[in-house]
């Protein structure tokens, strides 16, 4: 049989194919279809199987593509650019994909009690994330914190528009490519994909299994070393993401920072630490990795373990220099040899800074 292993990053994904040693091949086995395109910053590649694979593979970008027009915070005349330069205008009818992206935006921060929050553009700004990154002021911090707050979202379902105070700028980072996942899949499925990963740099979703296999394998990073595999887990049928800042994180006068802000505090989060989430679909697995990783390991792993449809894990390293796993149970599902979880008794790997 053959296996398929995607190295799970902080920040990117590496698909590569891999042979079980001593296997034996099937006569015939189907040939897998590769594609990558460069969509919303990153680089998304697919695999799938079956008849029109590559048709659909392309079908599957092309609606990345078009919700990227939609979603792109970096496009002036994006239909979310539109939105945030109305803020303090009124409510402003919105097209149906970006009506229920921020619809689904609020309803993850209600849910994470705001550690997920899609209104928090003056903090990234402030902090100057998308540029070299800089210190703001005290001021300047509680000057953003006071634009931010996703309860301050008005939503009209009937004439679907939506009203953003003045100042207040959406920030589609922590959820745009899990929405994108989500709708590439649904084009996947409709063209009669049956077995598919989708990778879309630092995120993947998973549609069946291979050929011959009851699942994809994938394997997360260490935290604060992308290219190097911490643990394997095995994915079907769900999608999984990770939140770290090992990729995106930078210095700024010596000091260690994180692409990752706390929404309450307006602080960027420790960056030597990374929140999985493994869940259904591409959306909650990528607000609730975002959301944990605010969270922390004690209060994210309570609020994941009083939820079924996830499940969650944190690694961190400790001033020894040993990599912890910390888990909730449910996370044994895709990891049955993992010692420890719940976060007890987490497993410690030894590694080095």
């Amino acid at each position: 049989m053959n296996a398929r292993r995607v190295a799970l990053t902080a920040g990117a994904l590496l698909l590569v194919a891999a042979a079980i040693p001593g296997a034996s091949v099937p006569e015939g086995p189907p040939a897998p279809v590769s594609r990558a395109r460069y969509l919303m910053g990153t680089v998304c590649e697919a695999v799938a199987y079956g008849d029109g694979a590559a048709g659909a593979i392309e079908a599957a970008f092309d609606e990345i593509a078009r919700l990227e027009q939609v979603l792109s915070d970096y496009k002036a005349d994006s239909d979310l650019s539109r939105l945030n330069r109305a803020a303090g205008r009124g409510a402003v009818p919105c097209p149906p994909d970006l009506y229920d992206f921020i619809t689904a935006a609020v309803g993850f921060s209600r849910e994470t009690r705001g550690a997920f929050d899609i209104t928090v553009g003056p903090i990234i700004d402030a902090w100057d994330l998308r540029g070299r990154g800089r210190v703001p002021s005290q001021a300047e911090l509680r000057g953003a914190l006071r634009r931010v707050g996703w309860s301050r979202i008005g939503l009209d379902d009937a004439a679907r528009s939506v009203r953003l105070p003045e100042g207040t700028v959406l920030d589609p980072g922590g959820l745009g490519k899990g929405f994108a996942l989500d709708a590439a899949a649904r084009v996947l499925r409709s063209r009669g994909v049956t077995a598919a990963l989708l990778d879309f740099g630092g995120q993947i979703l998973a549609i069946g299994a291979p050929p011959g296999e009851e699942a994809w394998e994938v394997s997360v990073a260490h935290p604060l070393r992308r290219d190097e595999i911490a643990l394997a887990l095995r994915l079907r049928d769900a999608s999984i993401s990770t939140s770290g800042n090992s990729e995106k994180g930078f210095e700024v006068a010596g000091r260690r920072l994180g692409h990752v802000v706390d929404p309450h505090s307006g602080l960027t989060v420790a960056a030597d630490a990374s929140a999985t989430v493994i869940a259904p679909t591409g959306a909650e697995a990528d607000a609730c990795s975002t959301a944990l990783l605010v969270m922390g390991p004690d209060a994210g792993l309570r609020w994941a373990e009083e939820r079924t449809r996830i499940a969650a894990l944190f690694l961190d390293v400790d001033r020894g220099g040993h990599l912890r796993a910390i888990t909730t149970r449910s996370f044994d599902n895709f990891h049955p040899s993992l010692p420890g979880h719940g976060g007890a008794g987490a497993d410690s790997m030894k590694g080095t800074r």
